[in-house]
């Protein structure tokens, strides 16, 4: 015998989903490197829970009707205001004050206590449908706009889940509206908006996963002292041969182990926080740039020629020694030696080639430091 889609029975899935989804939320917020906002949307749903809960026992006639229809309202309008500041506060946006998030609900009690719409049902159904669908709306909309800056596949989903909710409620509001509305339409809609919630629920717990699994990956990928990417993060993005037009460099800071003996290791780090970031600032978008270890650094510059090539370094070279850092009033001296590889020749990989700046960098320390030097030969 199949479940029968009455008004009471729908609310009974729909609330009994809700519960679900807190809790999943809720569990998931407490083992997020990022629980903004898991925790409000975990508290919006149990308040769209109890509400639902109000409503039921109101259609059973259980409770006066003053009550469960001014306390289902309220508290469906406050758990939507407060879905809507969870999901913003979830895409990193600043937090909505209490006292204006409370002005949706504060207005429908008023309004309800003043003129008692809310004990005709259609009324009182519309009231909550407007404040659901621009929750959901202004939901969707938080979670879209940072897709380019966040890529993760959770994403168009959730915004999809929250469009799909926001549509069953604005197309209930217009049958509202235009008075076709009736008891099995809206245990119609609540039972399509039971899946909505818990495929929300489930991209909001996927998104918390994917943004974990994507700090690991930049936490083994990146220099945690400078931002840069790491040895493995440019050895996995180096094409196994370096094709004809670019060029690779090897860069070492001159005489770091003196600076950090002079001014200690904490000034030594400064160094190489200033020496990275004067390095991204010169380099384009399209170059690589990485620390293999140390005070040592690796560029490799993409579709350019041996004579541009050679520019950028000794634009490298000379931005490098404009660094001015102090430690204790002091100057702390700052230059790097460049060993540059273009390849002008197929052939070699990128070890190879990376051999030859090296051998480079070698013979612009050996020629006094603070220079570049260039190698065009093919590796052998």
């Amino acid at each position: 015998m199949g479940i029968q889609l009455d008004l009471p029975t729908v609310l009974l899935l729909y609330k009994t989903a809700l519960v679900a989804g807190a809790l999943s939320i809720f569990h998931v917020s407490r083992h997020s490197y990022r629980p903004q906002g898991l925790r409000p949307l975990a508290g919006a749903y149990l308040l769209l829970a109890i509400g639902a809960e109000l409503a039921g026992r109101g259609e059973y006639l259980i409770l006066p009707d003053w009550l469960w229809t001014h306390g289902s309202l309220l508290l469906g309008t406050v758990g939507y205001c407060l879905f809507w500041a969870g999901v913003r506060a979830l895409s990193g946006r600043r937090r909505i004050p209490m006292g204006w998030l409370a002005l949706v609900p504060a207005g429908w009690l008023v309004a309800g206590i003043a003129t008692q719409f809310p004990l005709d049902n259609l009324l009182r159904a519309g009231a909550f449908h407007v404040t659901a669908t621009a929750a959901l709306v202004g939901s969707a909309h938080e979670i879209w706009r940072d897709r380019r800056a966040e890529p993760l596949p959770s994403r168009a989903l959730l915004a999809g889940f929250l469009l799909v909710s926001a549509f069953i409620f604005a197309l209930r509001l217009f049958y509202i509206a235009t008075e076709n509305a009736s008891s099995t339409g809206f245990a119609r809609a609540f039972y399509v908006q039971m899946f909505c919630h818990f495929g929300i629920a489930l991209m909001v717990s996927s998104l918390s996963s994917e943004r974990a699994e994507a700090r690991l990956e930049r936490m083994a990928q990146t220099d945690a002292l400078t931002g840069v990417g790491n040895r493995h993060w440019v050895m996995s993005r180096l094409p196994a041969q370096l094709p004809v037009g670019s060029a690779i460099a090897q860069l070492d800071l001159d005489h770091f182990k003196r600076i950090n003996d002079r001014f200690g290791h904490a000034a030594g780090d400064r160094v190489l926080v200033a020496f990275a970031e004067c390095l991204r600032r010169q380099l384009r978008d399209s170059d690589l740039l990485a620390r293999m270890g140390g005070e040592e650094f690796l560029v490799y510059l993409p579709d350019v020629s041996a004579g541009d090539a050679a520019t950028i370094a000794q634009r490298l070279c000379t931005a490098v020694a404009q660094i001015r850092l102090t430690e204790n009033g002091e100057d702390i001296p700052v230059s790097v030696s460049i060993g540059l590889a273009c390849v002008a020749r197929a052939g070699g990989t990128w070890a190879d080639w990376l051999s030859a700046a090296d051998h480079a960098l070698y013979d612009a320390k050996s020629a006094g430091r603070n220079r570049v030097a260039v190698v065009h030969e093919r590796p052998a």
